[in-house]
């Protein structure tokens, strides 16, 4: 059976610590407000260009695109203000009219990528639940504006793995899975939270667990199997989870055959949104780069689950997430 805890790249977890996160200049506006310095990069040198609040003007813009210039850089401690402002700045952005639909999603995902690193950074940050609800309410809104806006947000899902990106994958694959089965919107929002979050217990495992290279000794391991329930835990000092973010969560590394964890639950146990997050989640873990195994085309991923977890995830499930990706996988 596919697992890819115990035998490495556990998610790795987390990408190499950087002091300064980029920053397209495309997704700045001029005169608006800025709440966090901008820098710009000289060889390996990060140069302060503008402090926090001093609005960028029009001429500013016009000059850094005839210069050639297309980044920025944010440091350490600007990074959660930057957070802050890509979530604000994508509603506005998601309902630009002028905006083309490749434009948004490569807003969507930039965003996406931003916030939720900020996030496994700081998992215990006030407001975490909050901020993963207000960045699904955007996902979901996108991706039922029509097929054209999942393929071109598919189109962008990085092969590279990060938790971060992963659970961003993660997300967007169940709350299609989900729209495709035509469950309700609420459904879809909820969802989308727990695949968000299906992780997020990661951050209470030691890291020299979470980034050995070999597989895991039993002890190791059955830390490692208690990591849904510890984001369980760590949600609950923020308020009350609904259901099916609950099951989302706990439920990500059941099989239906019993043979998953935390609790081994199979069958009729194992509730819809489980299932759904669950084969997410496997599909997501085949199709990028992980330390013991590159990506694999949507095609030879779903031969892989079939041949190795047969009678482990949901059939019906796993036959229409078959029908939606070869619909808009364009490396199918």
């Amino acid at each position: 059976m596919i697992e890819a805890e115990q035998t490495g790249g556990r998610g790795g977890a987390t990408r190499p610590k950087e002091e300064h996160t980029p920053l397209d200049v495309s997704r700045l506006r001029a005169d608006e407000d800025i709440p966090f310095d901008l820098y710009v990069k000289n060889d390996d040198t990060y140069l302060l260009f503008r402090r926090a609040n001093h609005p960028l003007t029009v001429d500013d813009l016009r000059a850094f695109k005839a210069k050639g210039i297309r980044e920025f850089f944010v440091d350490g401690k600007g990074k959660k203000n930057l957070a802050r402002f890509l979530a604000l700045e994508l509603a506005v952005r998601l309902k630009d009219p002028s905006l083309p639909l490749e434009e948004k999603a490569i807003f969507l995902m930039e965003a996406s990528r931003i916030i939720m690193d900020d996030l496994f950074a700081h998992p215990e940050s006030p407001g975490t639940l909050e901020q993963v609800r207000n960045l699904v309410e955007q996902t979901v809104g996108f991706i039922s504006s029509g097929r054209q806006a999942f393929r071109a947000v598919i189109r962008l899902c990085s092969h590279d793995y990060y938790t971060y990106t992963h659970t961003l994958h993660v997300e967007i694959y169940s709350v299609a899975l989900a729209r495709q089965l035509n469950l309700s919107r609420s459904f879809l929002q909820k969802i989308g939270e727990g695949a968000l979050l299906h992780d997020i217990g990661k951050a209470l495992v030691p890291p020299e667990i979470l980034t050995k290279p070999g597989p895991l000794a039993p002890d190791e391991w059955a830390v490692m199997k208690q990591h849904p329930q510890l984001g369980i835990d760590l949600l609950a000092a923020q308020g009350p989870l609904d259901e099916v973010t609950r099951w989302a969560i706990i439920g990500h590394h059941e099989r239906l055959d019993g043979r998953g964890y935390p609790y081994g639950l199979k069958g009729d146990e194992l509730a819809l949104p489980a299932r759904i997050v669950a084969l997410a989640d496997v599909y997501d873990a085949l199709t990028t780069n992980r330390s013991y195994h590159g990506a694999v085309r949507s095609f030879e991923a779903f031969n892989i689950i079939k041949e190795q977890m047969r009678g482990g995830v949901d059939a019906d499930l796993f036959r229409e997430l078959v029908i939606l990706m070869a619909r808009m996988d364009p490396d199918w």
